[in-house]
């Protein structure tokens, strides 16, 4: 694990570091931003321990973040969290003509920003 993880960890915190419940999040009830839907086998609600191995098993370590450089890893560890690990393969794929990092993260945000357009097109909910 590099120590980037812990800082894409800490900036994740500031916007996922919360209790919701909203009606039109398909995750249902989440904590630290683990939704309950995704993980129904773990005691309820998750301790920000559990949310941090949760998000380096599941996210960081799946999403192969340990091999990118530097901000793509960033990138796409926030990617693997939202919109999630079905979704962010793509952008890190499409990103890839890029050989600077800072040119391919570019390139995975308007993936990205593309990927959230055409959901708010087909569900404005």
């Amino acid at each position: 694990m590099r120590s980037n993880f812990l800082s894409a960890l800490e900036n994740l915190r500031e916007f996922e570091g919360f209790a919701s419940n909203d009606p039109n999040d398909e995750g249902g009830p989440t904590v630290f931003g683990i939704a309950r839907t995704f993980y129904p086998t773990i005691p309820w609600p998750p301790t920000w321990e559990q949310a941090k191995m949760i998000y380096l098993t599941d996210y960081w370590i799946k999403g192969g973040c340990d091999a990118l450089p530097f901000p793509v890893d960033v990138c796409h560890f926030d990617g693997m969290v939202n919109p999630g690990p079905g979704a962010a393969p793509q952008f890190l794929m499409w990103s890839s003509e890029h050989k600077d990092p800072l040119r391919r993260c570019t390139e995975y945000l308007l993936c990205r920003q593309e990927y959230y357009l055409e959901r708010v097109r087909k569900r404005p909910a």
